[in-house]
C-alpha cells in the first residue's frame, strides 16, 4: 500500500492564509485612529464598560461580544463595522465545524460553495443546454466511474442555473427537477414533472400517454390536454404569458440504471419516447421555437455501447454529449484548497503536494497518472484528515493517520464494521451486498434499495438499522428519505472485505439478487402465481438460500415457500395425470387383449369354416367319382346283359339309355 511520506514545510509554503485581525486588535486600530483618538478610559465610559475588560478584549484575553461591539461602534461611529466582524467570526467559526468535504458522498446544490475544480466542465454544460435552447435534443454527460459527474449535475449544473446562468429571460426560476431512473423509469419521471409543474398525478399520466402533443402542451403552461379544449366563455390562461418561455429542467443522474435495474424492455422504449418527446423542438400550439423541456442525462461511461445501441437515444450522443475526464492538476489544486479557504480552514504547507503526490500527480516531472477513480479516494482522504485536525488546520501528520490516499476508505469502513456489535456485525455482508448489482457481465456496482424492503429481506431488521446508521455516520452509506445506496462505487475496490464478499459470493449474489427482484416484483403484482419460480430456477434459489439462510426476509421466503408449494402442487398433479395414464394404459392392453383374443378366435372359426368347407369340397368331389364310377358299372352291367341275351349275334351297338 502506497503511504504517504510527510514533506519538509518548504514546499508548498504559500498555501497558510493570512489569518484576519482578532476582534479586540480591530477595536484597538479603530479607537487610536487618527485624527481624533480615544483613550481607554474614554471608551469604558462612554460605552459603559470597565476599563479592565475593554483592556482584556483588546489583548484578545476576553472575546468581543455582539453587544459590547455594538456599544464601541456608537461611541467610535464605525458603521457597524465591529458587530459585522463578530457575525462574521461567528459564522467563520461555524463554518469551521461543518466539513466542506463530503467524502465519498456527492456535492449537492446546498454543496455548491464547497465545490470546486470543475468550472470549465460547468460553463460547457450550461453552453451546450444554451443550444438546446433553440435547437432541442438530449444533452448526455458521459464520465467513467468517480469523475464526479454526479457533483458536476447537482452542485456545478444545478446551482449555475440557479444563479441565471442560462441566456434566457427568467430561467433563474425555471424548475429543475434531478432524479435517478431507478426500476420503474417512467414513473421517476411523472413524479419530476409533477414536482416541476406543480400539476395532478393524473394530468402528468395522461399527457404521457398522449405523446408530444400533449406534453408540449402540458409543459408549456396549458395545463389541459388537446382531447381537453377549454369552453368558448373561458377566460384566457392566465398564465400563458408568464410562462410562454418557461421551460421545466430534468437532470436524470446515474442514467445507467436504466439498463441495470429496470427489469423490462417495454418501460425502456417508454421511458425513452418520452425523454425524446420531450426534447425534440416544438413548434406547436402556438409556443415558440425549441424543446418543450430541457433534459440531461448523466451516465456511465462503460455503458456509452448502451445508450448507443438504442436508435432513439444514439442520435442524440453524437452533438450532445459531453464527455468528463479526470480533474487536471490545477483543478485537483483547486478542489483541495477551496473548500478549506472557504471555510477559513487553514492546510498546513506540503499537505497538498502530498495529496497530488499520492493522487498520482508528480510535481517534478509535472507526468499525470491519476485515473477517475482517485477524486474519491481524495475526497475521502480529505474528509478523514478534516476528522484528525488540529484546531482549524488541517496537517500532514492527521492526513498519515487515516492511511492517505489509498487506505483512508478501508480504515472508514473497518472501523465502523469492528465497532459495530457481533449481530450487527454479522448482517453486514447481507446489508451491502443488497445495495451490490451485478450486470450481465459480472461487473459489480452499486444499486438504490428501498430502506423497509432492505429489512423485510433480513431476519433481524434491528441489526440492518444498526448496520445502516453506523455506515452512513461514516459516510460509507447514503440515506435518503426512503432509499439507501452505497455512497460511492470506489468502496467496492478500495475495502478489501468488501471486494472478498463480492468475489467470493458472486454466483450466489447472483442468484440472491435474481431472487429478491422476482420476490418484489410477485409482490408489488398482488402475488400472482403465474411470477413464481419453477423447476431449475426454484432448485437453484432453494440451494442458495439454504446456504445463506440469513439472507431470506419475509418477502423472499413467503416467494420461496409459494414457489415450492406451487411445485408440489403441480407434482400432485403430475402423478395424478401419471396414474390416469397407467390406468388408461392397463384399460388399453386389457382391450387390446381382448381385441387380439376375439381376432385370433374369429381367425381360428375361420379357418375351422375354411377347413369344413374344404372337406365338403372334397367329398363332393369324391361323390362325383363314386356316381361315375357307378354309372360306367351299370353300363357295363347292361352290356353283359345284352350279351348273355344275344351271345350269337353280331355285336350291336347301344346307346345307353338316358337316365
Amino acid at each position: 500500500m502506497n503511504q504517504p511520506v510527510p514533506v519538509p514545510p518548504d514546499l508548498g509554503g504559500t498555501e497558510r492564509p493570512r489569518p484576519p485581525a482578532p476582534p479586540g486588535h480591530r477595536l484597538r486600530e479603530l479607537r487610536t485612529r487618527q485624527p481624533s483618538p480615544l483613550s481607554l478610559d474614554g471608551l469604558a465610559e462612554q460605552a459603559g464598560y470597565t476599563k479592565g475588560y475593554l483592556s482584556k478584549i483588546e489583548s484578545g484575553e476576553k472575546p468581543l461580544t455582539a453587544e459590547v461591539a455594538r456599544a464601541c461602534d456608537r461611541v467610535l461611529h464605525t458603521g457597524g463595522v465591529l458587530t459585522r466582524l463578530v457575525h462574521d467570526a461567528a459564522a467563520a467559526a461555524s463554518a469551521a465545524d461543518r466539513c466542506p468535504y463530503p467524502g465519498l458522498a456527492t456535492f449537492e446544490a446546498a454543496d455548491a460553495a464547497w465545490f470546486f475544480g470543475r468550472e470549465r466542465a460547468t460553463a460547457s454544460l450550461v453552453s451546450r443546454l444554451a443550444v438546446t435552447l433553440q435547437e432541442g435534443g438530449l444533452t448526455v454527460v458521459v464520465a467513467p466511474s468517480g469523475a464526479g459527474k454526479s457533483s458536476l449535475l447537482r452542485a456545478g449544473l444545478v446551482a449555475a442555473l440557479g444563479r441565471g446562468a442560462l441566456p434566457a429571460a427568467g430561467s433563474r426560476r425555471w424548475p429543475v427537477q434531478v432524479f435517478t431512473p431507478g426500476q420503474r423509469p417512467l414513473e421517476a419521471l411523472s413524479t419530476a414533472l409533477q414536482h416541476a409543474l406543480g400539476v395532478p398525478e393524473d394530468l402528468v399520466r395522461d399527457a404521457l400517454q398522449h405523446g408530444d402533443h400533449a406534453l408540449d402542451a402540458l409543459l408549456r403552461g396549458r395545463h389541459r390536454l388537446p382531447s381537453q379544449p377549454a369552453a368558448p366563455d373561458a377566460p384566457k390562461d392566465v398564465h400563458d404569458e408568464k410562462t410562454a418561455g418557461r421551460r421545466p429542467i430534468l437532470i436524470i443522474d446515474q442514467f445507467e440504471e436504466l439498463f441495470t435495474q429496470c427489469p423490462h424492455e417495454g418501460d425502456r422504449e417508454e421511458f425513452l419516447a418520452a425523454l425524446h418527446a420531450l426534447a425534440a423542438p416544438a413548434r406547436r400550439h402556438g409556443g415558440g421555437p425549441g424543446p418543450s423541456a430541457l433534459v440531461v442525462l448523466g451516465v456511465r461511461a462503460d455503458y456509452y455501447g448502451h445508450c448507443l445501441s438504442c436508435p432513439g437515444l444514439a442520435a442524440h450522443m453524437g452533438a450532445g454529449h459531453l464527455p468528463l475526464g479526470p480533474l487536471s492538476q490545477d483543478e485537483l489544486r483547486s478542489a483541495i484548497t477551496g473548500p478549506a479557504r472557504r471555510s477559513g480552514l487553514v492546510l498546513q504547507p506540503g499537505l497538498t503536494d502530498v495529496l497530488l503526490r499520492d493522487v498520482g500527480i508528480h510535481r517534478a516531472s509535472g507526468v499525470i497518472d491519476c485515473g477517475a477513480e482517485a477524486l474519491p479516494l481524495l475526497a475521502h482522504a480529505l474528509r478523514a484528515t478534516w476528522q484528525q485536525r488540529t484546531d482549524n488546520t488541517l496537517t500532514v501528520d492527521g492526513y498519515t493517520q487515516t492511511g492517505g490516499i489509498h487506505g483512508a476508505i478501508e480504515a472508514s469502513a473497518e472501523r465502523a464494521y469492528r465497532c459495530l456489535p457481533p449481530a450487527a456485525a454479522h448482517t453486514v455482508p447481507h446489508v451491502l451486498l443488497h445495495l451490490v448489482h451485478l450486470d450481465h457481465e459480472g461487473r459489480a456496482t452499486r444499486r438504490r434499495v428501498p430502506v423497509h424492503p432492505l429489512t423485510d429481506h433480513s431476519p433481524d431488521p434491528a441489526a440492518v438499522r444498526t448496520v445502516t446508521d453506523a455506515f452512513t455516520r461514516a459516510r460509507l452509506l447514503t440515506v435518503d428519505t426512503d432509499q439507501v445506496t452505497i455512497a460511492h462505487e470506489a468502496l467496492l475496490t478500495a475495502w478489501p472485505r468488501l471486494g472478498q464478499w463480492i468475489t467470493g459470493d458472486r454466483d450466489d449474489l447472483r442468484i440472491r439478487q435474481q431472487l429478491t427482484d422476482a420476490a418484489d416484483t410477485w409482490n408489488q403484482a398482488d402475488r400472482t402465481p403465474d411470477l413464481l419460480y419453477r423447476g431449475t430456477r426454484l432448485a437453484l434459489a432453494a440451494d442458495c438460500i439454504d446456504r445463506h439462510p440469513e439472507t431470506a426476509g419475509a418477502t423472499v421466503t413467503d416467494f420461496l415457500n409459494a414457489s415450492q408449494d406451487l411445485a408440489e402442487q403441480e407434482q400432485r398433479r403430475e402423478r395424478r395425470s401419471v396414474r390416469r395414464l397407467r390406468l388408461a394404459v392397463a384399460a388399453l392392453s386389457v382391450l387390446f387383449v381382448i381385441t387380439v383374443t376375439t381376432l385370433a378366435f374369429a381367425y381360428t372359426k375361420s379357418a375351422e369354416a375354411l377347413q369344413k368347407q374344404a372337406q365338403v369340397m372334397d367329398m363332393k368331389a369324391r361323390y362325383a367319382d363314386q356316381a361315375a364310377q357307378l354309372q360306367e358299372a351299370r353300363f357295363a352291367a347292361q352290356l353283359a346283359a345284352d350279351r348273355r341275351k344275344n351271345p350269337a349275334g353280331p355285336a350291336a351297338t347301344h346307346e345307353p339309355a338316358d337316365e
